[in-house]
């Protein structure tokens, strides 16, 4: 079909048409001819063509099967051309082999504007044949194995007469530059890997009214903030004891796997920071090491990075270093970056709370630096109020015409303050995207942990994170989770039943429906227009954040959520 297609298109260019045949109108010729299509493909290709007055005869090396094809002379009338046309395919006879000498075809009508294109055709194949041919240089011969994906295909051939379907050219699709991203993913091996018609997983949020160019598919993503942390759980090893997993223990062969399965879904905007797992760094386990391992086994992956400097002081009390001054940012980059097995970071973020001598003007200026040198493509920061984000994005503007990117900050269920503050409407204003961190509340925005389950379901003689008296606050936001969770999970049974009918026609897999309260927790954060940054350090976490993909709650299901949280804050139980 796509060589057909090919042709008809070939032979309008020829006749100085700009209309060119789609793919379904080819389909529908060729089914015209069910049987000799289907048993004899490469028959009919080369009798239609025949028909059409490119080649005089043809013949085929199968003792089997030969095609005698008769061409008239051209005409100059649109009646003659449709004669011309019926007689020539009239003359044209198929012999096959013994098993197939009765069956008949029925060539359908040719219809009366190909019949006069047939006609054209033929005429001017008689004229160029009349015509000298020049003789091609060498080096005429040797630009023919090159075709400018810029032009028409139609034009390589040109004056051309006596075409094989089988030299017809191939598709040609003008690809971009690659540019340092693509270039790495070429060398860890996964570009060549990946389909040519792009993300392998699906972005439910493509459509979204960005708040600038940094788009993250999904409108989710996650940390790495237990990447290597000892005191979260993490262990260096390849096995862990039936005691250690019942405790929460977890591998790095685990983050490999909830890795591969957010990248596959989806999930690909990463944060991470040169601080998370620093403890790890003697073992190349850090979070940044950790991330960059993950990497190079999953070549296929290409996530959106985010890293963030470490407080100076804190670089100082764990002896990293000593940090002031321009100087020091760009080299703090370049250390995450080798880290991380890249020379530039997509985003790299700045604390705001934090003592940097010269700061704000000495970060300003080194952030717009190293943007220059192209060691990051975006400048995020963490935790920066309202009225300093827009005095530093105004610094960033000034120095070197470049803006902030993003602003991270704790955003959940149970600490609304960002919302309450017109932090978040400010980000949308500014064209700065808002990121959520803490979504889950430390397991008491999820649900984890309420006044019926104050262990989280876990029986552990440590000491429980929340006591009775603040679990008992947010029994009214817990009760209306569950309430919430029930009723986007009946809607969404109705949708995929619905839907069943065309998933098993055109394929597609179905939308989660066995809702979790976590998972009304993120949509919530995703509903109020920030991308929650939840942390996931095990399968099973990352298959919580998975099913919050495909589906959103609605307008009312917010404002449940949101009055049920101000009467927990005010600590009204119902």
């Amino acid at each position: 079909t796509v060589r057909l297609n090919y042709l008809l298109s070939y032979i309008h260019h020829q006749n100085g048409i700009t209309k060119r045949y789609s793919t379904s109108s080819v389909e529908q010729y060729t089914y015209s001819h069910p049987v000799l299509f289907s048993k004899m493909k490469l028959a009919f290709s080369i009798t239609l063509l025949s028909t059409l007055g490119y080649a005089s005869a043809f013949s085929t090396p199968s003792a089997n099967l030969s095609i005698k094809t008769t061409i008239l002379p051209p005409s100059t009338t649109s009646s003659e051309h449709v004669a011309s046309a019926a007689a020539a395919a009239s003359t044209t006879k198929l012999f096959m082999a013994a098993a197939e000498e009765d069956e008949e075809e029925d060539d359908g009508p040719i219809s009366d504007e190909l019949s006069m294109l047939i006609g054209k055709r033929a005429s001017l194949t008689k004229k160029n044949a009349d015509e000298p041919k020049a003789t091609p240089s060498a080096a005429d011969m040797a630009d023919e194995d090159f075709i400018d994906p810029n032009t028409d295909t139609a034009s390589h051939y040109e004056g051309k007469t006596g075409m094989d379907i089988f030299d017809m050219p191939d598709f040609k699709s003008a690809r971009p530059l690659k540019n340092t991203k693509e270039v790495e993913d070429k060398n860890r091996g996964g570009a060549d890997k990946k389909d040519d018609d792009g993300d392998y997983y699906v972005d439910f949020t493509a459509e979204y009214d960005d708040e600038n160019d940094f788009h993250i598919p999904n409108r989710i993503g996650f940390t790495t903030k237990a990447w290597g942390d000892v005191d979260a759980g993490f262990k260096a090893g390849k096995k862990l004891k039936k005691k250690e997993i019942k405790s929460g223990k977890y591998l790095a062969g685990d983050l490999q796997v909830a890795f591969d399965k957010l990248m596959e879904n989806g999930i690909t905007f990463v944060d991470t920071s040169e601080n998370y797992g620093l403890a790890s760094r003697a073992k190349s386990l850090s979070a940044e090491e950790i991330l960059c391992k993950c990497l190079d086994t999953n070549m296929d992956a290409s996530p959106i990075v985010a890293s963030t400097m470490s407080n100076p002081w804190r670089s100082i009390k764990q002896g990293t270093g000593v940090r002031f001054g321009g100087a020091a940012i760009p080299k703090a980059i370049e250390g995450s970056g080798e880290r991380l097995g890249t020379s530039s970071i997509d985003l790299y973020q700045v604390p705001a709370n934090m003592f940097y001598i010269g700061a704000p003007g000495a970060v300003a200026t080194a952030l717009c630096a190293a943007m220059d040198q192209g060691l990051i493509n975006n400048i995020g920061v963490k935790n920066m109020s309202k009225s300093r984000m827009k005095s530093f994005n105004s610094k960033l503007n000034k120095i070197g015409g470049y803006t902030l990117t993003s602003n991270q900050f704790e955003f959940s269920l149970v600490n609304r303050k960002a919302w309450k503050s017109g932090l978040i409407t400010a980000c949308k204003s500014l064209g700065i995207v808002p990121l959520a961190s803490n979504p889950f509340g430390d397991g008491l925005a999820s649900g984890d942990y309420t006044a019926a389950d104050p262990t989280g379901g876990q029986v552990s003689k440590k000491k429980q994170p929340f006591d009775f008296k603040t679990l008992e606050k947010y029994t009214t936001l817990h009760d209306m989770m569950t309430t919430v969770q029930g009723k986007v999970q009946k809607r969404l049974e109705k949708e995929n039943s619905k839907l069943k009918d065309r998933r098993d026609r055109y394929g597609g897999q179905s939308i989660n429906t066995e809702i979790t309260t976590s998972q009304i927790a993120i949509n919530y954060i995703v509903a109020k227009g920030c991308v929650p940054m939840p942390s996931v350090k095990n399968p099973k976490e990352a298959d919580e954040i998975i099913g919050c993909l495909g589906w959103s709650l609605s307008d009312d299901e917010v404002k449940m959520l949101d009055n049920a949280a101000d009467m927990s804050d005010k600590g009204v139980v119902v």
